[in-house]
């Protein structure tokens, strides 16, 4: 017995080097591959990879162990680790054995709650590599919830920056003051807590903004949106954090609001380029409510009167509909529409309105009555339609006037 338990050591240690000897066999051949690949291929390679797995190149041969310290973009991610002490710990050592060389993105997403230090560290080594893009994604961050403040820092490089947490957090970097952000043309920001009056004034090159359930604490509750290069702008709410809605944005071209109520949009200067709008209602409106919402909604569409494309969701259509004998009194805002999207794909998903349950055929009589409306000024409107569930285009055959275009459009609609 003893003999044969040696003997089956014995080839269980053969079979182990064997296996290695093939494992380092298959990473030279693997080396030598990547090796003959050109430099730039090599690094693009490099920067698809989240920054543990191009780590993990290292151990491929000498010639690529440091390597991965040279690249352009940072991507770290605690989903990969097993413990997020694990994690924080390669944070540190990754950015303190990096190569000084252009760093052009970095990229931090951490579960569980995040520490000051560690959100601090990867915040300063972005200002101090002159980083063009910053994405920080966390739960919360632990005792002090806020983003470290960078006012009194030099960002000029910075171009890109979005800030996603799970639990709503300040962010001190805000206001006219904040003279460190000259080039910034991308922001994003979810579950931000905004507190200063004025808060994108600091941004003179802002470009496109995004606001996702961003809680303001200011007096009124009124969001300032002051950017004059604004092209873009998408806000989406889903509690009601928001009474008005100020913008100074002459050169907006793209307008989407998504959320459970309607500010009231104070325009200055008006939006006179403006190319698509689109409108959605996510929230729960109650029998007593709808005149408001539906006051809300109008005046909407009011400021936005100048607009080309315009696309609005079941609910706005289910909204309007409550109100048909009043919108045949009403003369249409809109003064030149070029297309009307009116986008029933959520139709199934959402019970918006209290006691009212419609099924989609008694819904879908109410479309025309509301088209009618919004095209009365635009009687040569394309109008499209998107069923729920529905995969390819599919003609209407309704009763269209004849004034207006029907065209077959090339994604998931119908054409009204």
């Amino acid at each position: 017995m003893a003999i044969k338990r040696l003997r089956e050591e014995q080839e269980t240690k053969t079979l182990v080097k064997r296996l290695h000897e093939e494992q380092q066999e298959t990473n030279t051949t693997m080396a030598d591959r990547l090796t003959a690949l050109p430099e730039d291929l090599q690094f693009r390679i490099l920067s698809s990879l989240e920054t543990e797995q191009a780590f993990k190149t290292s151990l491929l041969s000498k010639t690529w162990s440091s390597k991965w310290t040279y690249v352009p973009f940072l991507k770290f991610s605690s989903y990969r680790f097993k413990k997020l002490n694990d994690f924080d710990k390669f944070v540190y050592a990754a950015l303190s054995v990096r190569r000084s060389t252009q760093l052009v993105k970095l990229s931090f997403t951490r579960s569980g709650i995040c520490s000051a230090k560690i959100l601090k560290k990867v915040f300063d080594y972005a200002v101090k590599e002159g980083v063009e893009e910053l994405d920080a994604n966390i739960i919360r961050a632990r005792k002090d919830t806020s983003w470290p403040n960078m006012s009194l820092a030099s960002w000029d490089s910075l171009k890109r920056l979005k800030l996603d947490s799970l639990e709503p957090m300040c962010c001190s970097f805000f206001g006219p003051r904040s003279g460190s952000f000259k080039n910034l043309a991308n922001l994003y920001l979810k579950r931000v807590i905004i507190t200063d009056l004025d808060p994108f004034s600091g941004f003179p090159a802002l470009k496109k903004l995004k606001l996702v359930c961003c809680h303001l604490q200011t007096d009124g509750n009124t969001l300032k949106v002051h950017a004059p290069c604004l092209l873009e702008l998408t806000i989406v709410y889903y509690s009601k954090y928001v009474n008005r809605c100020n913008l100074t944005t002459p050169n907006l071209e793209y307008f989407e609001f998504r959320g459970n109520n309607f500010p009231r949009f104070e325009v200055t200067l008006g939006l006179p380029v403006l190319e698509t709008a689109i409108i959605k209602y996510n929230g729960f409106c109650k029998k007593l409510e709808e005149r408001t919402l539906f006051d809300d909604l109008i005046m909407v569409f009011e400021v936005l009167c100048n607009v080309k494309s315009l696309t609005i969701y079941s609910s706005v259509v289910h909204l309007l509909s409550l109100f048909l004998e009043e919108l045949e009194n009403r003369c249409s805002p809109f003064r030149d529409l070029k297309t009307l999207g009116v986008d029933f794909s959520l139709f199934y998903q959402q019970k918006l309105f209290e006691g009212n349950c419609r099924s989609f055929g008694e819904a879908f009589r109410y479309v025309f009555d509301v088209k009618r409306y919004l095209l009365h000024k635009s009687p040569g409107a394309n109008c499209t339609m998107r069923y729920p569930g529905e995969q390819k285009a599919q003609r209407l055959h309704s009763p269209c006037s004849n004034a207006h275009k029907c065209v077959c459009r090339p994604f998931n609609t119908i054409i009204l």
